[in-house]
C-alpha cells in the first residue's frame, strides 16, 4: 500500500489568508451597529496598534494591524484543519470561539489593553462573544471553500480522516428495532 497524503498545506493556507481576510471585513461590519464600549475606552484596534508602536496610532495603522491579526488566525485555521479536522468544528465557530477565549477574556486584559472581563458590560461581552463566532464561522466558510476550489479531493473517499459532518458509521450487527 503506497502512502498518499492528502493534505495540502499551501491550498489551505491560501485559503485560511482568504478567509481571515474576509472574517475581518465581517467582524467589522458586525461591529459598527453594536457600539457598545463606554466613551472614552480606546477603541480595541488602536490598543492593539499601540502594542507595536508603543504611542496613539492612528486609525489606518490599527485597521493594518487589525487585518494582519485577522489573515494570520485564517491561515493558522486553515493548517489546523488540514491536520486536526475538528477544529473546523461548526465551520470555524468553535475556532472563533477559542480565539475570543484567549485573546479577549485574556491575552487583552492581561496586557491592560481592555479591563477584566467581570468589568465589562453585558452587551459588550454578547457583542464579542457573537462577533467572534461570526468571523470565526466566515473563516471556516471560506477555507472549506476554497480549500476545495484550490485542491479538490481526487477521489469520494480520499477525505479527511474524521468529518465533523459525517453521519456516525452504525455496525450491522446492531439492530434498532
Amino acid at each position: 500500500m503506497q502512502f498518499r497524503s492528502r493534505r495540502h498545506l499551501g491550498a489551505a493556507t491560501i485559503a485560511g489568508a482568504l478567509g481571515g481576510l474576509i472574517g475581518a471585513w465581517v467582524k467589522l461590519g458586525w461591529e459598527v451597529p453594536w457600539q457598545s464600549q463606554p466613551p472614552g475606552r480606546i477603541p480595541e484596534p488602536m490598543a492593539i496598534g499601540s502594542l507595536f508602536t508603543h504611542a496613539s496610532t492612528p486609525v489606518w495603522e490599527s485597521f493594518v494591524v487589525y487585518f494582519c491579526l485577522s489573515i494570520l488566525s485564517g491561515v493558522v485555521y486553515g493548517a489546523l484543519v488540514e491536520f486536526f479536522p475538528i477544529v473546523a468544528l461548526g465551520t470555524g465557530v468553535a475556532f472563533g470561539l477559542a480565539i475570543w477565549i484567549g485573546a479577549h477574556e485574556i491575552i487583552m486584559p492581561l496586557l491592560h489593553l481592555t479591563p477584566p472581563p467581570w468589568q465589562l458590560m453585558p452587551i459588550e461581552q454578547a457583542s464579542e462573544f457573537f462577533g467572534y463566532a461570526l468571523w470565526g464561522w466566515a473563516i471556516g466558510v471560506f477555507v472549506a471553500y476554497y480549500r476545495a476550489r484550490i485542491a479538490p479531493r481526487k477521489r469520494a473517499d480520499d477525505r479527511p480522516a474524521v468529518s465533523v459532518n459525517a453521519p456516525l458509521p452504525v455496525p450491522e450487527s446492531v439492530s434498532v428495532f
